[in-house]
C-alpha cells in the first residue's frame, strides 16, 4: 500500500466502518464473543484480499511479472476498417451496402 495512492485514505475509512458497522450489528444480535468473532474475519478477509491483489500473481504464476495474454502476431481483418475484427459478422450491426 503506498500512502501516496490515490483515494488509499477513503478505501481504509471506509472499510473501518464495514468492519465497525459489522461489529454493532453482530453484538447487538449475537453477543460480544460473536461480533469479536465477525469484527477478526471482517479484518481478515481484506487483508486477505489485499495480499491476492498484490502478490496473487506471483503466488498461482510462480512469476514476478503477470505473464502477457497470448494474442495473434498482427491484427486480424484486412486494415481498411478499423471495426473490421475478422471475425464473423456482428449480427447487431447492419451491413455497409453502399
Amino acid at each position: 500500500m503506498n500512502p501516496e495512492a490515490q483515494g488509499l485514505w477513503a478505501r481504509v475509512l471506509v472499510r473501518a466502518v464495514v468492519v465497525a458497522a459489522a461489529g454493532v450489528m453482530a453484538l447487538g444480535f449475537l453477543g460480544v464473543e460473536a461480533a469479536l468473532l465477525i469484527c477478526f474475519l471482517c479484518v481478515l478477509t481484506y487483508v486477505l484480499l489485499w495480499l491476492r491483489s498484490r502478490y496473487g500473481s506471483v503466488l498461482f504464476t510462480g512469476s514476478e511479472r503477470p505473464s502477457p495474454r497470448p494474442g495473434p502476431e498482427t491484427e486480424p481483418g484486412d486494415g481498411d476498417d478499423p471495426d473490421d475484427t475478422g471475425g464473423p459478422p456482428n449480427p447487431r450491426r447492419p451491413p455497409d451496402d453502399a
